[in-house]
């Protein structure tokens, strides 16, 4: 199949049409980084873009370069590509046409290695199901309730997933609804990616100083793997933190940062609170007030500051979701690091950490006893939820096997949110500055930040004694 995008995306000050008013004015929304989607002939695509809006009107993510709905847009097209090369209109697709679509799926090639599959099942999967969910639409506009049902002319299901009760035999998740198709692969067994290590971390780091050509960018690559493995957030999240939260963040007496969160469905995007230490707010700081200032002054001139924390050198713009991956790989393969890496492992790290230091802290004997504390606690529940940006709690289960793993192998575990991540990130800090010297930046500048960095740390060991 030929695999040239059929979606682009609309601008930032686009806005979709909603009513009109008693006075006769067309009121508006807004639908920046929108999914528009042609057939492969440049035509506008009707029900396309009819699903499409759909999805948005629920409230389907369009951050980092049209989110979850471009994600649906580039599913969707696959089966465009299908139908026009057939000459098939989607109301009149077949069953048997469907599952040679699926069939075509899984038998393309990856364009530089033939030898490899293009695309694994669980892609497939995830393909097949948004294309039924599309059918559907075309279905429902057409009045048409025969068209895909178990014995329509699409073999189609919707089924669900309810989640196991918990102790007091309420829901411990919300149901999850999807389109199975017999075409379908069976799911192969999911890889889950272990937790970034501290080595590895130590690996990138030292990377950052080989690879940077600036101070700016040397400085920003810092923050950057800082940022992961503090607050152990998205990466589409970590481009949006705003200098103004860390400064906010810095001048209360308990440091929380407020982090942006986007797996929240609604379209609008939300905040959680995450406690950060005083030290590495001052290394945040001294990126703001130095590096990140001096781009600012030399690209963008009288033009007004974006407020976002990480900037692209070259324009002064804020970084986006895939140059932060792009980023770690680079660090990845100038330290000759052979395993995979990517953003996400900060996360599993963290969620790790978190739950090691809530065990040691509650005194769980094992992973069952802290299971039945943590969805019996209320209060707890909802910190955990909060922290870690998790509705459904039984999601983090392989965390808290992971968590009693870790304990297993150590005799005594620093609490994560307070002593051990403030130690630790401070050695980050250190080597960031270490990479400084070598660099020969100026002396006065690096004692100067490197004073206000381990008084911070002060501030936070005497805030743990206190507690």
């Amino acid at each position: 199949m030929n695999s040239c995008q059929l979606h682009v995306l609309t601008s930032n000050e686009f806005e979709l049409p909603q009513y009109v008013a008693h006075d006769g004015t067309l009121k508006t929304h807004a639908a920046d980084n929108l999914p528009i989607i042609f057939w492969p002939d440049g035509h506008w695509c009707p029900a396309g873009n009819r699903f499409l809006r759909e999805a948005y009107e629920k409230g389907s993510s369009r951050r980092n370069r049209g989110g979850s709905l471009a994600v649906a847009a580039a599913h969707i097209g696959h089966l465009l590509r299908f139908l026009w090369a057939r000459r098939v209109d989607p109301i009149d697709l077949s069953d048997n046409q469907f599952r040679e679509f699926v069939g075509e799926l899984r038998k393309e090639r990856h364009p530089r290695d033939p030898s490899r599959r293009r695309r694994d099942d669980a892609t497939v999967i995830a393909i097949g199901r948004t294309c039924l969910g599309f059918l559907h639409s075309v279905a429902r506009h057409h009045g048409d309730d025969e068209f895909i049902h178990p014995g329509g002319r699409i073999r189609a299901e919707m089924r669900e997933l309810r989640p196991k009760p918990d102790n007091n035999g309420r829901p411990s998740g919300p149901v999850r609804r999807y389109w199975h198709h017999p075409a379908f692969p069976k799911p192969e067994p999911q890889r889950r990616r272990m937790p970034i290590s501290t080595p590895t971390i130590e690996k990138l780091r030292g990377a950052i100083g080989v690879t940077s050509k600036t101070s700016h960018q040397r400085t920003r690559r810092h923050v950057m793997l800082k940022l992961f493995e503090v607050t152990g957030a998205r990466r589409g999240e970590i481009a949006l933190v705003k200098v103004a939260d860390v400064l906010a963040a810095a001048v209360i007496e308990h440091p929380m940062l407020r982090m942006p969160t986007l797996k929240k469905r609604g379209g609008r995007l939300r905040f959680r609170m995450l406690p950060i230490s005083r030290s590495d707010l001052a290394f945040l700081k001294q990126y703001i007030e130095v590096q990140r200032r001096s781009v600012l002054r030399r690209k963008r001139g009288g033009k007004a500051d974006h407020g976002l924390l990480l900037i692209n050198e070259n324009t002064g713009e804020p970084l986006v979701a895939n140059t932060i991956t792009q980023e770690v790989r680079l660090l990845a393969k100038a330290a000759g690091i052979q395993e995979k890496v990517c953003p996400h492992m900060f996360r599993h790290r963290f969620l790790t950490k978190l739950f090691v230091a809530l065990i040691e802290q509650h005194k769980a004997e094992n992973a069952d006893a802290f299971r039945k504390l943590l969805l019996d606690g209320e209060a707890l529940k909802r910190k955990v939820c909060e922290w870690t940006d998790h509705a459904d709690l039984a999601t983090l289960d392989r965390y808290i096997d992971l968590a009693f793993d870790e304990i297993g192998n150590f005799q005594r575990v620093h609490d994560l949110a307070l002593v051990g991540v403030a130690i630790d990130s401070f050695l980050g800090t250190l080597e960031a500055e270490m990479d400084a010297i070598r660099r020969r930046e100026q002396p006065a500048l690096i004692l100067e930040r490197l004073s206000e960095s381990v008084q911070a740390l002060r501030d936070d060991l005497a805030s743990v004694t206190r507690a």
